[in-house]
């Protein structure tokens, strides 16, 4: 080989390696972009995400290889902060014209204090780095109180009563409150509607129902709120059971009447906290008598007994029971009858 063509070869080596050389400059250097800004507010024992995507600009594509995420300063105390992922790998090709994202994820402790933060969110890959500042704001920890209206209700025996259960949460309480009622003696049925409050409703209602034979005295019942991560909130309602009664007496109690003939009695009402009509009927009243009252349900405090003797009713000397009921009581009084001409 001369000399001429051995200065040819050398001509064409470095005209191939400037070609790839050329191409390697002029092929485009991967590259993304991020928000310069972040804001996230995470209240004291709860925890906050956000969603953090890198794209690649106009015309260009991701770097290969891997971008590892981190945050530049110290964390405030009672802070913890995750990416998930830490690290995305871009692999060559298509891949790096699809936008990637991770997600960070913030724990805030008890240990924390309330105020906003700034911190520095950092993206960085082959060669690229990016940073983006964020905001993070620190809230009071979740919380609320429950307030019974009224917190004191007197019932009747044989009635129900409602209270209002006011639940105040603060700024940050988004969660549902659990009610129960505990101190109901036997006879008293609670009921609460909803049991289970929404976050976006603040009262529940309780129905107490009072049996008929329910002592009455006064009763304290607790109500109970139970939400995630909070100690349970307690609300009191006295509850005073009021006795309701009455009596009844028959004026004349003892009457005589004649066959084919008629007698009244007056059965007098005394109440007691009584508002409930009463309601008569005669048992076991004698063959060739009938009795009839007016009224057969009385709201006032009297009604007439109309006793009545068929034509061939048998003389003699009868009684038959007069039964008072209501508010799940009854009352009786005895009439004494004496059929004769």
């Amino acid at each position: 080989m001369n000399k001429t063509t051995k200065i040819g070869i050398a001509v064409a080596v470095l005209a191939v390696i400037g070609i790839v050389v050329g191409i390697l400059v002029t092929r485009p250097k991967g590259d993304f972009t991020m928000p310069a800004t972040f804001s996230l507010a995470v209240p004291i024992t709860k925890t906050g995400t956000l969603d953090i995507t890198l794209t690649p600009p106009q015309g260009k594509t991701l770097p290969a290889g891997d971008i590892t995420f981190s945050i530049k300063e110290t964390l405030p105390a009672g802070v913890k902060a995750t990416f998930n992922p830490a690290k995305i790998t871009v692999k060559s090709g298509d891949d790096q014209k699809t936008p990637k994202k991770t997600t960070l994820t913030v724990e805030v402790s008890t240990a924390a204090k309330t105020g906003p933060y700034t911190l520095t969110i950092v993206a960085k890959g082959g060669g690229v780095t990016r940073e983006g500042k964020l905001t993070l704001t620190v809230q009071v920890a979740p919380d609320y109180s429950l307030e019974a209206s009224p917190a004191t209700l007197t019932v009747k025996q044989s009635a129900k009563g409602t209270v209002t259960v006011n639940i105040k949460r603060n700024e940050t309480m988004k969660d549902a409150v659990d009610l129960s009622v505990t101190g109901a003696p036997t006879g008293v049925k609670v009921t609460v509607d909803p049991a289970k409050v929404p976050a976006d409703k603040a009262s529940a209602t309780l129905t107490i129902e009072v049996g008929p034979t329910v002592e009455a005295k006064d009763y304290t019942l607790t109500i109970t709120g139970k939400a995630a991560g909070i100690a349970d909130k307690t609300a009191t309602v006295k509850l005073t059971v009021q006795a309701v009664d009455f009596t009844l007496k028959a004026e004349p109690s003892v009457v005589t009447v004649a066959p084919g003939g008629t007698a009244t009695v007056t059965i007098s009402i005394t109440r007691t906290n009584l508002t409930d009509p009463v309601v008569f009927r005669a048992k076991e009243v004698p063959a060739g008598l009938s009795a009839t009252f007016d009224p057969a349900s009385a709201t006032g405090n009297t009604t007439t007994l109309t006793i009545s003797a068929a034509a061939d009713a048998a003389p003699g000397t009868y009684s038959f029971t007069v039964e008072g009921a209501a508010a799940g009581k009854t009352k009786t009084v005895t009439i004494q009858v004496t059929v004769g001409g």
